[in-house]
């Protein structure tokens, strides 16, 4: 069974409340030992910096150790980053530190399909990792693709964390618009048992310019509690283009929507649908709030 809700709403879905382990209340993961990339002394983390800070992000994940937490500094940066250990991802604030890579490679698969993906960052197989108060930029890279590998901004895969006061924007490629495998933040499990299943929660960000979905939660064993984010598609689309999603829960996934502003998901001609929140033959309660928050329409998925 699938529940389509249209844009300019507030939407709310309840289901019950996920727990990430690890994850202190401001977001962050318990911890103890830093590293730094590009963090000077007028950032207010410098003090507790090393004095050698790694010349990378992906070099100071290679270096981290389960539970480190990595600053980053004010910048732009040119990389793809792989996250196979528990840790804290940090940059200075979504207005001033960007990861913007040049050019992508498939660096991941998808747990259902194997087909390869391209992401920006790409959390692997681990727990407790927090992606927080930076910018995933797609824009150059995207430039470069077609339709193949699936390019993602944020790829959980059979993994869990958080992903907090992040900005994920220009999965998209305008020359290849109606690729269906633009996705800003993806997250997804192998089905396979509790080391093979997703539970991120996407909290305080903002998704924007993607290709076909903002946030996508995939297949049996995934869970995610997507709250307080803005969402907002490309507007009104059309043949060629593809029908956007905002939030898609599916193919076996459980979600906990609440409290998003998710706007701008329009498709002509109307036998082609898009979504602002689309539930696909996924798992839980959902209730649809309308304008300040009336429920409007209640359904058992």
């Amino acid at each position: 069974m699938a529940a389509c809700w249209m844009s300019r709403t507030v939407v709310s879905f309840g289901l019950a409340g996920l727990v990430i382990v690890g994850v202190a209340a401001n977001g962050a993961l318990a911890q103890d030992p830093v590293r730094c990339v590009n963090v000077t002394p007028v950032d207010s983390r410098y003090s507790s910096c090393p004095t050698i800070q790694d010349p990378t992000i992906q070099i100071a994940v290679n270096n981290a150790n389960p539970g480190d937490m990595i600053f980053v500094g004010m910048g732009v940066y040119d990389e793809q980053v792989k996250i196979p250990t528990p840790l804290t991802l940090e940059g200075a604030g979504a207005a001033v530190t960007t990861i913007m890579p040049s050019t992508v490679t498939a660096n991941s698969s998808s747990l259902f399909s194997g087909a390869p993906i391209a992401a920006i960052i790409v959390v692997d197989g681990t727990t407790d990792v927090a992606v927080t108060d930076l910018t995933v930029d797609g824009t150059v890279a995207a430039t470069l693709l077609g339709c193949s590998p699936t390019y993602v901004g944020i790829f959980y895969r059979a993994s869990a964390g958080v992903i907090t006061h992040t900005h994920v924007t220009h999965i998209w490629n305008p020359v290849n618009s109606g690729c269906q495998g633009y996705l800003g933040v993806f997250v997804q499990s192998g089905n396979g048992g509790p080391g093979l299943n997703s539970s991120v929660a996407i909290l305080d960000n903002t998704v924007d310019f993607y290709g076909k979905n903002g946030i996508t939660a995939n297949d049996p064993g995934t869970f995610v509690t997507v709250a307080h984010n803005t969402v907002m598609g490309r507007g009104h689309t059309t043949y060629g283009d593809a029908a956007q999603n905002g939030v898609q829960i599916g193919f076996g996934a459980h979600g906990f929507v609440s409290d998003n502003t998710i706007t701008n998901h329009y498709y002509d001609p109307p036998e082609y649908v898009a979504c602002g929140v689309l539930f696909f033959q996924a798992g839980g309660r959902a209730e649809y709030l309308h304008g300040r928050g009336r429920p409007v329409a209640e359904f058992t998925l």
